[in-house]
């Protein structure tokens, strides 16, 4: 693990979305914890822009189907995951460099009876530890920005992927360069490593390998969860101090208040692309 990595992994180690509090939130509504089924998780566990609809559409981009094997580059908690596990009947690949996201989500998978369907791996996207043509379809939400080297994990994605997989993720993107002032807050407060725009992201796609299918810009979709985001961050960060569970802190809410803006006002945003390796 690089030095950009450990940064990543201790961001989110400090996360105020963690397995101790899906525990906790799922203790609160009463609910016991023993057969506790995967669905029962969904409000909690779905740590990504737009939840079940966003993993949908992923789903349904990559084809995915009954007995697939998949692999989710930067899984987290593995929220998705269990997701695609449960709702397409596929077995998932998380791969993470969080040991303390890797540690939850295998927790979380044994608590729903999900753990013969879901591995989390403590692996780096740069350096995806699976032979060649392995997985049938591919995904990732809102993670590469924390990649220091994109180009790199494309190329991983496309070697560990199986002629005729897709590949199809979520990211932030940036329409108007930042400021390297504005952007080392980023870099700061959300262990952003880099963005790319639209265009370069389809690029870097075509140089991996791969063929770009599509390239959606949802950027006016996204300021609209994110200032809803905000609001539930702003909870969440009481809840967990008084939970005694990690907490961002005021910086960390402000600094999303400003991204919610940049977003808002179309500085930086969001992007769903699907690519295909075609051979």
């Amino acid at each position: 693990m690089d030095k950009a990595e450990k940064i990543v992994a201790e961001w989110y180690s400090n996360h105020p979305i963690s397995a101790p509090h899906i525990l906790t939130k799922l203790k609160s509504s009463g609910r016991e914890l023993e057969d506790v089924q995967p669905q029962d998780l969904y409000p909690y566990d779905q740590d990504h822009y737009d939840g079940l609809d966003a993993n949908a559409r992923l789903a349904e981009n990559t084809g995915m189907k009954s007995g697939d094997s998949v692999i989710d580059v930067c899984a987290g908690l593995c929220g998705p995951a269990r997701w695609f596990a449960a709702e397409r009947d596929v077995q998932v690949t998380g791969v993470d460099i969080s040991p303390n996201r890797v540690e939850g989500a295998k927790k979380l998978n044994t608590l729903v009876g999900l753990q013969d369907q879901v591995h989390p791996v403590l692996a780096s996207a740069m350096d995806i530890p699976f032979e060649a043509d392995n997985f049938d379809a591919a995904v990732s939400q809102e993670s590469f920005l924390h990649i220091p080297d994109k180009p790199k994990a494309l190329r991983e994605v496309y070697r560990v992927l199986r002629p005729g997989g897709r590949f199809s993720f979520t990211d932030w993107v940036m329409h108007t360069p930042l400021p390297d002032d504005e952007f080392e807050q980023y870099r700061q407060r959300f262990a952003c490593q880099s963005m790319l725009s639209i265009p370069e992201y389809q690029t870097q796609l075509e140089k991996a390998g791969f063929t770009v299918i599509s390239a959606d810009d949802v950027t006016q979709a996204w300021g609209d969860i994110l200032a809803r985001r905000l609001r539930m961050y702003q909870d969440l960060d009481a809840e967990a101090e008084r939970a005694g569970n990690p907490s961002k802190g005021d910086d960390f809410l402000k600094m999303y208040a400003k991204f919610v803006d940049d977003v808002q006002q179309r500085r930086v945003g969001g992007v769903c692309l699907t690519a295909e390796k075609s051979h």
